[in-house]
């Protein structure tokens, strides 16, 4: 058994591999209902797998073994926000005060447990969402695989092409930690476009804005990633030994 404290990683819900976790981090885990009975939990000393109702350390901690949830939980409709709280957001930085309040009524509030699934690649969208507390990432799945794509924190939001065109999620958004989120429907969207279009353009155009700052970014990293695969196929001169320095550490 190896030197140190005890070491576990928790297959949560998402799929994902968290960790490495000692004893207090597993049960505090445990406490949130982040790891349940049934979670599998790799324990680094013994070299294997267990459920976690045979891990020692949890012992009288899996008192509700509840799954993660598979959505958010279902939210109360309208969201009591000040316009200068609501402003903090980015897409909401242009608007006064009470325009951002106004617009907060449109909105629900829904929460998401660490690891916890937000909204999922292929499926049918019709509602955005905006990080109020917490963190979490974007990824998509190729071959079973999952790539990261972004982490979105305070002031961030996704699912913004799901209010233009209800389409399909391109993408897996899962919280990293516990969020706080601002839902916002197509149909209360739709609505504010109808009742106040002077309210719904400046919303519009402020998505519109991020949305174009996104695409230069994706064509950016495109364009980088072309220059590097030429270079890998010999296409581009590799730099002279000369031009290279080593890095000492990180």
């Amino acid at each position: 058994m190896p030197n140190g404290p005890e070491k576990y990683f928790v297959f949560a819900e998402d799929r994902q591999i968290y960790g490495p976790a000692n004893e207090t981090l597993l049960q505090d885990w445990a406490k949130q209902g982040l790891v349940s009975a049934e979670s599998w939990i790799f324990h680094e000393g013994s070299d294997s797998w267990t459920r976690g109702k045979g891990i020692k350390a949890l012992e009288g901690w899996l008192t509700a073994p509840t799954p993660l949830p598979e959505a958010p939980e279902a939210p109360a409709s309208g969201v009591q926000l000040r316009g200068g709280q609501l402003r903090r957001i980015r897409l909401f930085a242009d608007m006064t005060n009470e325009q951002a309040e106004a617009f907060a009524a449109l909105l629900e509030r829904v929460q998401a447990r660490a690891f916890s699934p937000i909204v999922r690649q292929g499926e049918h969208g019709d509602a955005m969402f905006l990080i109020l507390e917490g963190e979490a990432r974007v990824s998509i799945r190729t071959q079973g695989k999952e790539d990261t794509m972004a982490i979105l924190g305070v002031g961030d939001f996704f699912g913004d092409l799901a209010v233009l065109d209800s389409g399909p999620r391109s993408a897996d958004v899962v919280a990293n930690r516990d969020c706080v989120l601002l839902k916002l429907a197509k149909a209360n969207l739709d609505r504010i476009i109808e009742e106040n279009p002077e309210l719904a353009s400046r919303f519009l155009l402020a998505m519109n804005r991020f949305l174009g700052g996104r695409l230069r970014a994706t064509n950016e990293r495109f364009a980088k990633a072309q220059q590097f695969a030429r270079g890998a196929s010999g296409q581009i001169a590799s730099p002279a030994p000369s031009a290279m320095q080593w890095k000492k550490g990180f």
